[in-house]
């Protein structure tokens, strides 16, 4: 399997961990370039530092042999701009963590799965621990 993740945060960083883990190819689109030499260095992954709405970067980072792409950045625009060129590009699994839930609409109107407040999910499991011990 080949994915692309488009953003280097705590998310990323977990995900391409479980990822590579896995046996699967990774790639990672950041605009960042201390976050994606990091990648680089804790990884062995393909990094493009790039702005995922400039460029040829989803092209260069084989976007047609992607199974998935991800986007984990903290900025729904961003993260709406990579699904857009997903979908575009016909990637069959379109991912995205959403930060404003008003926007959630937008997202699922392109058929993306959407992971909204991932705190609130941590939280919750949290909880769970203490809820089930009663």
């Amino acid at each position: 399997m080949y994915l692309i993740i488009v953003g280097a945060g705590s998310v990323s960083k977990q995900l391409i961990s479980i990822i590579t883990e896995q046996g699967h190819r990774v790639a990672v689109v950041e605009k960042q370039k201390e976050r994606a030499r990091a990648i680089m260095q804790q990884f062995d992954v393909q990094v493009f530092h790039a702005d995922i709405a400039e460029g040829n970067v989803l092209q260069e980072a084989d976007i047609k042999s992607a199974d998935a792409i991800i986007a984990t950045t903290k900025d729904d625009s961003v993260n709406l701009m990579a699904m857009f060129l997903g979908k575009e590009h016909q990637v069959a699994n379109l991912i995205t963590l959403l930060q404003e839930a008003e926007h959630q609409a937008m997202f699922e109107k392109l058929g993306v799965q959407v992971l909204s407040n991932p705190e609130k999910l941590i939280a919750q499991k949290l909880f769970s621990f203490i809820d089930s011990d009663k």
